[in-house]
């Protein structure tokens, strides 16, 4: 077990955390911002961020156990901030998760009014019997 090198996985597995958990917030702000065109630029950073927080853990797992990085006091610091980065980054997401839940959900509620609404007013039938949805205004006015 090499301690230097250990020590630079460590350390880019921080910086990598790091940049994660910044990208979480300007996702969180995007998405507050419904810039729906950045939204796509965000995950595609988070996506490379999270492909090479991967890599590292198995580059980790390669030099070293888990219960070695827990016991040695060299790498005990480290391990414990990439913990609470970690789960930061986690939680970070799980809120970013449930702003685009209820976002699709008010999506699909404003959708079926839309439709029944559509639907209740300018619904009629052909010759045939068979529904015609006409979506211009049924011509009264008040």
């Amino acid at each position: 077990m090499n301690v230097d090198n250990i020590n630079k996985l460590l350390d880019l597995q921080l910086t990598e955390l790091t940049n994660l958990q910044k990208l979480l917030i300007n996702e969180l702000n995007v998405l507050k911002n419904r810039e729906l065109e950045s939204l796509e630029v965000q995950t595609q950073a988070k996506e490379k961020v999270l492909a090479n927080i991967n890599q590292l853990d198995q580059t980790i797992n390669q030099h070293a156990k888990l219960k070695d990085l827990h016991e040695n006091p060299l790498f005990t610091k480290k391990t414990e901030q990439i913990i609470e980065l970690f789960s930061d980054c986690k939680q970070q997401n799980e809120i970013n998760g449930q702003i685009i839940n209820n976002t699709q959900i008010s999506i699909n509620r404003f959708k079926t009014m839309l439709q029944k609404s559509i639907t209740n007013n300018s619904m009629t039938y052909d010759e045939k019997g068979k529904t015609n949805i006409n979506i211009r205004s049924i011509g009264i006015k008040a």
